[in-house]
């Protein structure tokens, strides 16, 4: 679906039925350096991306920049690429909405919060290993899943079995 750039829905009348459910991005600055947050709804699963540049925050390229950091992360987890395929394609219709969720915005607010203190804790975005920090982050007890982990939830929703330790 290829919308207007400024053209929003209503997503109470179509509401989502994908199995992970809705992708949220947001924006927050880490170094003076502009940073975009995606988190998915069901499980909180997030991950972000730093530096990005005013021209490649139109609503045109959101979605393939969504898709594209999606497909890093659930790489970078070791799902199976039929779980990885599943959630692309489930993913692939976007839509844009506001959402005046309090619990959303309190949950992305917190998330990036927590991206920027382990940010500055590493020593900034150029001593950081944003691979660790997404691990670390999606493993964290959030209160809002029972104090589970977004990816025990998202492995979960999906059916995917916890990749085998390697020793």
């Amino acid at each position: 679906m290829r919308l207007k750039q400024n053209e929003l829905v209503d997503l109470s009348e179509t509401p989502d039925q994908s199995v992970m459910g809705a992708w949220y991005v947001n924006e927050f600055r880490v170094e003076r350096k502009k940073c975009l947050i995606f988190m998915n709804e069901r499980t909180l699963l997030s991950f972000i991306l730093f530096g990005v540049r005013k021209s490649n925050t139109n609503k045109d390229l959101l979605p393939d920049m969504c898709l594209e950091g999606v497909f890093q992360l659930l790489k970078l987890e070791r799902f199976s690429l039929e779980s990885i395929s599943r959630i692309i394609e489930d993913s692939y219709e976007s839509r844009y909405a506001k959402t005046d969720s309090r619990k959303v915005l309190g949950n992305m607010n917190e998330l990036a919060a927590t991206y920027e203190h382990m940010i500055w804790h590493e020593g900034g975005l150029a001593h950081c290993d944003l691979n660790d920090l997404f691990s670390r982050v999606n493993r964290t007890p959030q209160r809002n899943l029972g104090w589970n982990y977004s990816i025990d939830i998202a492995r979960e929703l999906l059916g995917a079995p916890a990749p085998q330790q390697s020793v």
